[in-house]
């Protein structure tokens, strides 16, 4: 998303609390894990941001 990177009230604040008009890329799950039921296989994809999580939840 264009806005990752910034903290999500400050997002929120610039589209004027419109929910809507936020890039719906924005929340795209940050880590995928999916297992291969056939052979128990487990494959990641991604990574959190610890930083940006605390930044955004102060």
């Amino acid at each position: 998303s264009r806005d990752y990177g910034q903290p999500f009230a400050e997002i929120f604040t610039r589209f004027k609390g419109d929910f809507y008009a936020i890039d719906p890329l924005l929340f795209s799950p940050a880590e995928v894990i999916v297992t291969a039921i056939e052979t128990g296989d487990t494959f990641r994809a991604g990574r959190r941001d610890l930083k940006m999580l605390e930044r955004s939840l102060g």
